[in-house]
């Protein structure tokens, strides 16, 4: 047998002449399904759910009072938006209709503009207040001659002294101050008389400190044929004012 030189090189091998590769037979192992987990379920309890103060019956019946005026102040607001100029005609109108029939029944303006205490809130006569008010000033600037012209009209024996008045009550004879006249009540009577009751504010001052009272007057008025009268004034009480 002969053995290849060292020279040449070693055969070179082709698929033909390679040794056949037998592949390993190993077992297939089937996996076994595995047993499903069971999980154990607890049984869901009810929870009470705590009402909300929405929900009583309180809070729905003041939704069912609350939402009609809510929804229209709503639509309002978003025509108000849509239509500006219409809005300011209905606005202007109003102002203006409210003023006229508050100066027609009241002789007053709306909102306190010119507010005067003494226009009586009455069907019937106008000038009772204009009566009472002049008194009343007349008493506060010592005017004597105006307060006798004033009570002309009251039954003798029942007029106040107007001097004795003057002395007690007036800024210049008795060195007070008068504060804002205060109408507190009025009322028509069946025989068509008007009592009205009037609170005046006074301060004296004294050498260690001011000493405040309220003084409370009660007028008898009476308006016929045009023309009112006043037929009694009197002093209801005078107490110290609270500070």
């Amino acid at each position: 047998m002969s053995s290849p030189s060292p020279t040449q090189p070693p055969p070179t091998q082709t698929p033909e002449n390679k040794p056949a590769i037998i592949p390993e037979n190993k077992p297939t192992i089937i996996p076994k399904d595995k047993p499903a987990l069971r999980v154990e379920r607890k049984p869901a309890r009810t929870t009470p759910t705590k009402r909300r103060i929405g929900e009583t019956p309180t809070a729905r019946i003041i939704k069912s009072i609350l939402r009609p005026p809510i929804k229209a102040l709503y639509y309002l607001s978003t025509w108000t938006k849509k239509h500006k100029l219409s809005s300011i005609a209905i606005l202007l109108l109003l102002v203006v209709s409210i003023t006229a029939t508050t100066y027609v029944v009241t002789d007053q303006l709306p909102f306190g503009i010119n507010h005067d205490p003494f226009v009586f809130p009455y069907n019937g006569g106008k000038g009772e207040g204009n009566l009472v008010k002049s008194w009343l000033y007349a008493l506060r600037d010592g005017d004597s001659t105006h307060l006798i012209l004033l009570d002309q009209n009251i039954p003798s024996g029942q007029a106040p002294d107007p001097a004795q008045l003057i002395a007690q009550f007036s800024q210049t004879k008795a060195h007070l101050d008068w504060g804002d006249v205060d109408v507190i009540g009025v009322r028509q009577q069946p025989d068509s008389t008007i009592d009205s009751f009037v609170e005046v504010p006074i301060t004296a001052n004294g050498p260690g400190s001011a000493v405040k009272a309220i003084i409370l007057w009660h007028f008898v008025t009476v308006s016929a044929n045009g023309q009112s009268a006043l037929l009694g004034v009197d002093l209801i009480s005078m107490r110290p004012a609270q500070s």
